[in-house]
């Protein structure tokens, strides 16, 4: 059986895909601002707390950790190709 190794990982596929769950996290708070424009679940006050606050900060915070995460993943991986490092000597 092979081994998994990082170059069978696509960094830009994870990285889009956590790019766009971040937008989704940045979505939900502007659709729990819209909400609030038409009076369901907050106030219109500044800071507010609203029922998609917290699922929207946490899609966030998980999805930018993520892609901070993978984007020095993918960085350390090119530098580990670049270097020879990992290739059979002979």
């Amino acid at each position: 059986m092979s081994e998994p190794s990082v170059s069978r990982i696509s960094f830009a596929k994870v990285v889009v895909v956590l790019a766009v769950v971040f937008g989704i996290g940045v979505g939900l708070c502007g659709l729990d601002i819209f909400l609030a424009s038409k009076g369901i679940g907050k106030s219109t006050e500044e800071f507010g707390v609203g029922p998609l606050d917290g699922v929207s900060i946490v899609v966030m915070v998980v999805s930018a950790l993520g892609l901070v995460i993978t984007v020095i993943a993918w960085i350390g991986a090119a530098i580990f190709k670049g270097s020879g490092a990992g290739r059979g000597n002979g």
